[in-house]
C-alpha cells in the first residue's frame, strides 16, 4: 500500500559498449608477491576492518530484533497473590477474618496484525541497513587496500631514492679524497678541493631525511598492516621491481554505481524510504490480538484442584489527538530521507571526480615519466662529456661534479615521477570501486 522505493535519477554520461571489468584483487597486476602478501595481511588483521565488521553485527542483530515485530510474542506468566477478608454478620454478631491465597501459572500471547505494513517497512529499513553496512565494509577494504598499496610504492621510491643518494655520495667521497691528494701534491688546487667537499656534504646531508622517512614509512605501513607493537621495530621485507599495468582509460557508469559507497549510500537511502512509510502507518489504527491460558490454584472454596483457564481477546487502537507526535515523526523521516537523497546524490559525483581526478593523473604522470626519463638520458650525456672535457685538460673537476648532481637530481625526479605513475594507477582501480 506503500510507494515502493525506486532508484532516484542522476543524469550519467553514457556506459562504454564494452562494460568494463575489474578484478577484485587489482593490486595483483603490479606483479609483486611481497605487496600481495602485506595486503592479504592488512585485510585480515587491519582494526578499521574489525570496526566494519563489529558494525555489520550491530545491523544484523538489528535487522533480527525487526523481523522478530512480525512474529507473535509468547510470555511466560507466574502470578501469586493473597487477600485478607475481615467482616461482622451483625444479625448473629459473628465477626470473620479469613486469608486467600492464589496461584496462577501459564503463558501469554501478543500478536500486533500488521494490517498496514506498518512493521513490514521497519523490516525493510532494517535489512537495507544491514545491507549498507556490509558495502561499507567493502568500501572499508577497498580503502585499506590502496592505502597499503599506496604506503608500499611511497616505501619503494624512498629505497631507491635512497640508494642512489648513497651510492652517490660514495662517488663524490672518491673525487674529494682525489682532489685532496692532487691538491697536496701541488697538482690540484684547494679551490677546487673545497668546491668538491661542499657537494659532498650536500649530498650527505640528504640522508638522513631519507632514512628518516624510509622509517617514518615503515612504521606507517606496519600499523595498517596491524602489527602488534612488539613487531613494530622488525624490519619490512622488500619485494621485486614492480611493473606497471595497463589500465582502462574509460568511464563506466555502471560500474560506479557499484563502487562500495555509492552502493551503500544508495540503500542508506532506500531504508530512509521505508523508515517514511512506517512512520505514515502510524496515522492508523493496530489491531493487537492477545491470549492468556494456564492454570489457577487457590486456598478459597469456591476453586478446587487447579483448574485450566484462557482468556483471549482483540484490541484496536489509534491515534486521535496527540499533539502532532505521529506528524513530527514523519516530518522528521522525510528530512532524513532527503538528507539521505543528498548523501547519495554526493557520493556519486565523488565517485566520478575520483575517476576523472585518476584518469587525468593517469595520463600527466605517463607523460612527466617520458620527459624525465629522457632528461636523465641527456644528463647522463653531459656528465660523459664533462668527464671527457676533464680528462682532456679543458674544464675543472668541478664542472664535472656540478653535472653529476644535476643528474642526481633528475633522477630522484624520475623516481618520483614513476612513484606518481603507480600511484594513478592504484588511485584508478580506487575509484571504479577495485572489483566490487
Amino acid at each position: 500500500m506503500w510507494p515502493a522505493y525506486e532508484r532516484p535519477p542522476v543524469d550519467l554520461p553514457a556506459p562504454p559498449q564494452k562494460p568494463l571489468a575489474i578484478d577484485r584483487q587489482w593490486w595483483k597486476a603490479f606483479g609483486d608477491a611481497t605487496l600481495d602478501a602485506m595486503v592479504d595481511e592488512a585485510l585480515a588483521n587491519s582494526w578499521e576492518l574489525a570496526k566494519a565488521a563489529a558494525a555489520i553485527e550491530e545491523a544484523r542483530a538489528a535487522a533480527a530484533g525487526a523481523r522478530s515485530l512480525l512474529l507473535p510474542r509468547l510470555d511466560g506468566v507466574a502470578k501469586a497473590t493473597s487477600s485478607r477478608r475481615q467482616f461482622t454478620l451483625g444479625a448473629i454478631g459473628k465477626e470473620f477474618d479469613s486469608v486467600t491465597s492464589t496461584g496462577v501459572l501459564g503463558l501469554a500471547a501478543n500478536w500486533e496484525v500488521d494490517l498496514w505494513d506498518r512493521i513490514g517497512q521497519m523490516n525493510d529499513a532494517a535489512l537495507a541497513r544491514f545491507s549498507a553496512s556490509e558495502h561499507a565494509r567493502d568500501a572499508v577494504t577497498l580503502s585499506v587496500s590502496a592505502l597499503v598499496v599506496d604506503t608500499w610504492f611511497q616505501l619503494r621510491a624512498l629505497d631507491f631514492k635512497l640508494a642512489l643518494t648513497r651510492e652517490s655520495a660514495a662517488s663524490q667521497k672518491k673525487a674529494a679524497d682525489l682532489e685532496y691528494r692532487r691538491w697536496k701534491a701541488d697538482i690540484g688546487t684547494e679551490l677546487t678541493y673545497s668546491q668538491t667537499v661542499a657537494e659532498y656534504a650536500a649530498t650527505e646531508a640528504r640522508i638522513p631525511t631519507l632514512e628518516g622517512a624510509v622509517a617514518q614509512t615503515e612504521l606507517a605501513l606496519k600499523l595498517l598492516l596491524g602489527r602488534s607493537p612488539r613487531t613494530l621495530a622488525d624490519a619490512v621485507p622488500r619485494g621485486s621491481l614492480l611493473r606497471i599495468p595497463e589500465v582502462p582509460r574509460e568511464v563506466d557508469s555502471l560500474l560506479l554505481l557499484r563502487r562500495p559507497d555509492v552502493s551503500s549510500a544508495e540503500l542508506l537511502l532506500a531504508a530512509a524510504h521505508a523508515d517514511v512509510n512506517s512512520a505514515r502507518a502510524e496515522f492508523y489504527p493496530r489491531l493487537t490480538l492477545s491470549l492468556l491460558a494456564g492454570f489457577v490454584a487457590s486456598t478459597s472454596n469456591a476453586i478446587a484442584g487447579m483448574p485450566m483457564f484462557w482468556e483471549a481477546g482483540a484490541g484496536l487502537a489509534g491515534p486521535i489527538f496527540d499533539g502532532g507526535l505521529v506528524q513530527s515523526k514523519v516530518d522528521a523521516a522525510e528530512a532524513r530521507r532527503q538528507k539521505a537523497l543528498a548523501h547519495y546524490q554526493y557520493t556519486i559525483s565523488l565517485a566520478f571526480r575520483d575517476t576523472y581526478q585518476a584518469l587525468v593523473q593517469l595520463d600527466t604522470s605517463d607523460r612527466e615519466v617520458g620527459a624525465v626519463e629522457e632528461q636523465v638520458a641527456m644528463r647522463r650525456r653531459a656528465v660523459t662529456l664533462a668527464e671527457k672535457s676533464y680528462d682532456a685538460g679543458r674544464s675543472s673537476k668541478f664542472e664535472v661534479l656540478s653535472e653529476q648532481v644535476r643528474l642526481l637530481n633528475a633522477q630522484l625526479a624520475l623516481i618520483d615521477a614513476k612513484f606518481s605513475q603507480f600511484s594513478a594507477r592504484s588511485q584508478y582501480y580506487k575509484a571504479v570501486g577495485g572489483g566490487f
